[in-house]
């Protein structure tokens, strides 16, 4: 991997070098931007694309051709909704941005980096951290000056939820000092999360801390413990304490969880009971608040039913193929991985995870957390599972010459 890099650098120049060298901290710097606005997340989005396609002609694809050739074909079908059954420019503009976006797989691909220096380290527990901060003072300065909370401040929420696991980065010289600097950062955060009424972030941090401790220490069967207490924490602390509008168990069920998922089962009910004329090609991306009678819901709040409604089966199930292909290999990097190496999976899992939450209970796939970070990190653990395979490889080939 880094005479990769070496040769990189050697045949493209400092840019294509410093590409490579920080390929696994620009995509969480374009992320975390976003928490500024989203007008220089997507300078710096474009910067990176740049930057990416300068570099592009020196890396080698080769090796990770089932996810390139499954983000081809996933383009390829959003391309057809565009035109099918009636062209959309609205549509076009999306799947521009989401194919510019997508890249990023491809850059982290090509990059192969699975090291991260020292500085990187650092960066990225100051991110984690800045987000914080900055998501505090938000709140105490919008609650104490205007007495109300502002809707971007659950915006930021999610960012730092998402981008809450590289805290983990940090490790001191003494164990104790290490749990106490995990431990601070997650209960300011979870306080944060709690007075913002943020649900969805709440669960997106919880469940991401969950993760990378349950891979990191290799104790699989706790996670099947800690969610449903996750789950449960979140619906009582939410429902009971912090929410704008009290839960109650008036009713059935389905009006119980449609109340805590802030009528997301409507939503996703709404489209399921008038799904689109053409189950293949979708109405287009982007559009399916043109067809459904949403209120005053913006999108489906569901990335997979929203692909599904918007670009058609073939797509759902292509999109499905390339987010299996990129986690494929999780069983044997929990099995090999160890040291750093295993942090450094543990955190981009934990945080990838914390972002395909985001697009399960809230966000749509063509939100920067989904189209983009997401797809960022799964790489990431792609490249992992790529390695396991190739030092299992070589393991075995040099047993059967033993």
């Amino acid at each position: 991997m880094v005479s990769n890099i070496k040769n990189g650098a050697g045949e493209g120049g400092a840019l294509v070098g410093w590409f490579h060298r920080h390929a696994l901290l620009l995509p969480v710097i374009v992320m975390a931007s976003y928490y500024i606005g989203r007008g220089l997340g997507d300078t710096l989005q474009l910067f990176y694309l740049l930057c990416g396609l300068y570099a592009l002609k020196y890396m080698d694809l080769r090796p990770y051709r089932l996810p390139v050739i499954l983000l081809v074909l996933l383009l390829s079908l959003f391309l057809i909704s565009v035109f099918y059954p009636d062209f959309s420019a609205r549509s076009l503009k999306y799947w521009m941005l989401y194919g510019l976006s997508g890249m990023v797989m491809v850059f982290t691909l090509g990059a192969s980096v699975l090291a991260i220096s020292e500085v990187d380290r650092r960066v990225l527990i100051g991110v984690s951290i800045a987000l914080l901060l900055g998501v505090a003072i938000d709140l105490g300065y919008f609650f104490f000056v205007f007495n109300d909370f502002h809707p971007a401040t659950q915006v930021n929420g999610m960012i730092l939820a998402t981008l809450a696991p590289l805290i983990f980065f940090y490790a001191g010289e003494k164990p104790g000092s290490t749990v106490t600097v995990y431990s601070l950062f997650y209960i300011f955060s979870l306080a944060v999360l709690l007075v913002s009424d943020s649900r969805t972030e709440l669960l997106m941090l919880l469940i991401g801390a969950a993760f990378y401790l349950t891979f990191f220490k290799k104790k699989l069967f706790v996670l099947f413990v800690i969610i449903p207490v996750i789950l449960l924490v979140a619906i009582i602390a939410d429902g009971y304490f912090f929410s704008s509008q009290l839960l109650t168990i008036d009713g059935s069920m389905y009006q119980w969880l449609d109340q805590l998922s802030s009528k997301r089962l409507s939503i996703w009910a709404e489209a399921i009971a008038h799904p689109p004329e053409n189950y293949l090609t979708g109405t287009g991306m982007k559009r399916s608040i043109e067809f459904l009678n949403l209120g005053h819901a913006k999108h489906l709040h569901n990335m997979f039913i929203e692909i599904w409604y918007e670009t058609g089966l073939l797509s759902l199930l292509v999109y499905i193929a390339l987010l299996v292909s990129l986690l494929a290999g999780l069983r044997r990097a929990y099995q090999q991985l160890e040291g750093f190496e295993r942090r450094i999976y543990a955190i981009f899992l934990a945080t990838g995870s914390a972002a395909l939450i985001s697009g399960i209970l809230d966000k749509s796939y063509l939100h920067p957390l989904t189209r983009y970070y997401m797809l960022f990190c799964f790489s990431v653990l792609y490249l992992h599972h790529h390695r396991c395979s190739s030092t299992r490889g070589r393991n075995d080939g040099q047993t059967s010459i033993n």
